[in-house]
């Protein structure tokens, strides 16, 4: 997906075990979660496991 989604955002992956800082900052209390981001700004999460093409539905809904 980050190389479908290259120029249009960013996608990145964090392991909450060695970062339960982002983990709590972010309220994320099960795994996987999926947030969006504009402008430093969470707009947008999604809690438990999505097939490819639902993420990307969800991703563009947002996207310019």
């Amino acid at each position: 997906m980050a190389g479908e989604l290259a120029g249009k955002g960013v996608v990145v992956q964090v392991n909450t075990q060695e970062n339960p800082q982002l983990a709590e900052r972010f309220r994320i209390r099960s795994i996987p979660a999926v947030l969006i981001f504009k402008k430093g700004q969470t707009i947008d999460s999604m809690r438990g496991a999505m097939d490819r093409n639902s993420l990307l539905a969800w991703w563009r809904k947002h996207s310019v």
